[in-house]
């Protein structure tokens, strides 16, 4: 299974809020419910990702709608860089 991991609304940062970044937990949106093989990763990944940045990754599962809506979710996140998605290469 092809993981994706997307970082919204990172690309759109400025270097001036780069040395900010982050300030706060990360959330990060999996469109499954737990238990699943992209929910295992996610879970494998977020202390590590939470290590590397100094902030909380809070993993959300957002199950239900063949994966729309946890993915609609992720997609009117702001775009500031805080929320993520993982999500299978056939949900996005």
């Amino acid at each position: 299974m092809m993981l994706i991991l997307t970082f919204v609304g990172l690309s759109g940062m400025s270097s001036a809020h780069a040395n900010e970044y982050p300030n706060k937990p990360i959330r990060m949106i999996l469109p499954f419910a737990a238990g699943g093989g992209v929910d295992a990763v996610a879970r494998i990944v977020a202390p590590h990702l939470s290590d590397l940045l100094g902030q909380p990754v809070i993993v959300d599962n957002r199950a239900g709608g063949g994966a729309t809506i946890g993915t609609e979710l992720a997609a009117r996140a702001a775009p500031d860089g805080y929320t993520l998605i993982v999500a299978s290469s056939t949900a996005l």
